[in-house]
C-alpha cells in the first residue's frame, strides 16, 4: 500500500479516487488551495508593492494565478464542503484545510473558526498563489499560532511560480523559513509540486539545510521524484537529509495520471533500499498521520 501526501481536490473526488486505486495507493492526503484570481476586487499588499516595483513581473505573475485557479472546484478554498465530501469515500481520503493570509485578519478568524468541530490536522498555504509574504504577513500569524496551539501540520506550498519571474523564486526560497521555525513549535511541510530543473540545485541545496536544522521538516515529492531519485544530485539529498523525513506525493491532477506514474516509476524503480522505499511510500506519511491524530489503519505494505 502507498499513501500519496498530495492529491488536488479540484475535481471530483470519486475521480480522484478510482484513478489513484489503480495505483495501489490506499490513503490520499487532499491538499486544497485557497486562492482566487481577486486582484482587482480585494486589496493586497503583497502584489500591489511588486506592481510598483516590477510591473511586467506582476502581470506575468497574475496572469499565471487567473489561468490556474480559473477551473478550480469549490473544494480548493471551501474547507467545510471538502472535509463532508471526502467523508463520503470510507477514510480514503484525509482532508486538509486551506486559508487564505492575504484576504486580512478578519478572514483568517473567520475561517479558523470553521475548522472547529471538523478536527482538521494540517493547514496548507502557498505564497505563490495566495500572494503574501510569510515573514511580514499579520494574518499568517494567526494561522501558525493555530497551527501551534493545536498540534497540526503546517503545508508550505512553494511552487510552481510562472517562469521568467525571478521575485517569485527569490521571495520563496527555503531559506525564508527559518525564522518561521524559530518562533514558532511547529511541523511543517515542504510541498514541491513541480520545480523545474533549472531550479532544482539550488532549491534542494537550501531544503537540505534547513531540514539539517529543524528535524520538524519534511518533504513531499510531488513533481520531482525524478530529480530526487533518479540523479545525483538527488540521490546525495535523500542520503543527506535521511530517507525517514521524505514524504510520496503524486500531485494529482494537477499533474496529468501519465506524470504521476512516470513519477511513482522513478521512485519504485530507484535504486533505494527496499526499507527506505517503504517509508518513503508508506511509513513516513503513517508515523507523521499518527503523530496529529489521524487513524491509519494497519496493514501490509505492498509495494509494486
Amino acid at each position: 500500500m502507498i499513501i500519496d501526501f498530495h492529491a488536488c481536490p479540484s475535481i471530483d473526488l470519486s475521480t480522484i479516487k478510482d484513478r489513484l486505486s489503480l495505483m495501489n495507493i490506499s490513503r490520499a492526503v487532499l491538499q486544497p488551495i485557497d486562492a482566487l484570481p481577486l486582484f482587482h476586487v480585494i486589496p493586497n499588499d503583497f502584489f500591489k508593492k511588486l506592481s510598483k516595483e516590477d510591473p511586467y513581473s506582476a502581470l506575468l505573475w497574475s496572469k499565471f494565478i487567473i489561468r490556474l485557479t480559473s477551473l478550480w472546484s469549490p473544494r480548493m478554498y471551501d474547507n467545510v464542503k471538502l472535509w463532508y465530501e471526502a467523508a463520503y469515500h470510507n477514510g480514503f481520503f484525509v482532508p486538509l484545510a486551506s486559508i487564505n493570509p492575504s484576504l486580512g485578519s478578519k478572514y483568517v478568524y473567520e475561517k479558523l473558526n470553521e475548522l472547529e468541530g471538523l478536527n482538521v490536522r494540517g493547514i496548507v498555504v502557498s505564497p505563490t498563489l495566495q500572494l503574501f509574504d510569510p515573514i511580514n504577513t499579520r494574518a499568517f500569524k494567526a494561522i501558525l499560532e493555530y497551527v501551534e496551539r493545536n498540534d497540526i501540520l503546517l503545508i508550505m506550498h512553494l511552487d510552481p511560480c510562472p517562469y521568467n519571474v525571478n521575485v517569485c523564486f527569490e521571495s520563496l526560497m527555503p531559506d525564508i523559513l527559518n525564522e518561521l521555525l524559530e518562533r514558532y513549535s511547529i511541523k511543517m511541510v515542504l510541498s514541491a509540486l513541480g520545480i523545474s530543473d533549472g531550479m532544482a540545485y539550488p532549491w534542494l541545496e537550501r531544503i537540505a539545510r534547513l531540514m539539517k536544522r529543524y528535524d520538524r521538516v519534511y518533504l513531499e515529492t510531488t513533481g520531482i521524484s525524478c530529480i530526487l531519485f533518479n540523479t545525483l544530485m538527488g540521490r546525495d539529498f535523500v542520503k543527506s537529509v535521511g530517507a525517514e523525513r521524505i514524504l510520496y506525493g503524486g500531485g494529482y491532477p494537477y499533474l496529468r495520471l501519465k506524470q504521476v506514474i512516470r513519477n511513482l516509476n522513478c521512485l519504485e524503480l530507484s535504486k533505494l533500499p527496499r526499507r527506505d522505499l517503504e517509508s518513503i511510500l508508506y511509513d513516513n506519511a503513517a508515523y507523521l498521520l499518527r503523530d496529529m491524530g489521524v487513524d491509519i489503519e494497519e496493514g501490509d505494505k505492498i509495494i509494486k
